[in-house]
């Protein structure tokens, strides 16, 4: 896999491991890389407070001891970063770090923030100008995302199949998937097929006196994309990079600072964990391996991801007192 920051150097970084600490490392530095690349700035040059962040929202500290594990392997890596002298302040500020700052970063409403209900999610939506964002919310929490947001850039009007309340998607390399989706998804994809025109400011007035109302971009037809760029003069389907400078406003929009794309395919995995747990009291493995199915989580593992979902929820649980 590429990472989008550092490539070169992470790459050499994990070459200079054995293979099975390699491999457990590669992970960590996948995590933090999305979150690298969010920000728009390597982690050796996050500040104090983006590097808290970054350690609570982006990576699933079910205990003090994944905290510290995932710290230490952080901090190595901008060690290995400073000792290449590509980080030009030459400090290490997790080197300050220490097992009982572990809680700091299990902080439980930031946790709480990072799991979004089915009804917290529909209150996002409706605060929502546009059905391309209300879409591109409503995608992640059922399991369409993909590596770079694939399964949604890719998304067209005919891998709607309404009549089986199923849809395909695109994984990349000649490989589909198809999973079956509500009434409400089915119509919010026709919706956004359908949007001719993107309100800026979510619809809101802005301070510039010169505009009486906020600016619209026609939305023109593109193949049979359902998400494509705004602008008269622009037939491109949408990129995950504009995605992910949407979910940015989004995010001030809703009020919530640890929305991300993660937090939200982690929240609609939690949701289905929950819907089993409320209608049998027990949550099976045969459960969660479904649900890891359904949002292609950990599949490229023999026996997946299951375990992992499986604590993620008793935190949560943990977390409502239930």
């Amino acid at each position: 896999m590429k990472f989008e920051v550092d490539n070169e150097i992470k790459l050499e970084y994990l070459n200079t491991k054995p293979i099975q600490t390699a491999k457990v490392d590669f992970y960590v530095l996948r995590t933090m890389d999305e979150y690298e690349d969010m920000v728009g700035k390597p982690v050796y040059n996050m500040s104090y407070q983006e590097l808290r962040q970054m350690i609570a929202m982006q990576f699933r500290n079910t205990s003090r001891g994944v905290v510290c594990k995932n710290v230490s392997i952080i901090k190595n890596y901008i060690d290995y970063c400073i000792k290449k002298n590509i980080v030009m302040h030459g400090e290490n500020r997790l080197s300050t770090f220490m097992s009982k700052d572990a809680p700091e970063f299990m902080d439980r409403k930031t946790l709480l923030g990072r799991f979004i209900d089915r009804d917290t999610l529909r209150e996002y939506q409706k605060i929502c100008y546009n059905e391309q964002d209300k879409l591109f919310l409503e995608l992640l929490y059922v399991g369409v995302e993909g590596i770079k947001l694939r399964e949604i850039t890719s998304l067209t009007i005919d891998a709607l199949d309404e009549e089986n309340k199923m849809l395909t998607v695109d994984m990349g390399e000649g490989k589909f998937r198809r999973i079956s989706v509500e009434v409400f998804t089915m119509e919010l994809i026709k919706d956004t097929y359908n949007q001719e025109r993107y309100v800026e400011n979510n619809g809101e007035i802005t301070d510039n006196i010169r505009l009486s109302a906020p600016r619209e971009s026609v939305i023109n037809k593109v193949g049979k994309y359902v998400f494509r760029v705004p602008g008269k003069k622009k037939f491109e389907a949408i990129t995950n990079t504009l995605l992910g400078s949407r979910m940015r406003r989004i995010k001030k929009w809703v009020g919530n600072p640890y929305l991300t794309t993660k937090a939200l395919r982690d929240s609609g995995m939690i949701q289905l964990a929950m819907d089993a747990y409320k209608e049998k009291g027990e949550v099976t493995k045969e459960d969660y391996q479904d649900i890891c199915d359904r949002f292609n989580y950990g599949t490229e593992s023999p026996d997946g991801y299951w375990a992992l979902l499986r604590d993620t929820f008793e935190q949560y649980k943990e977390l409502l007192g239930i």
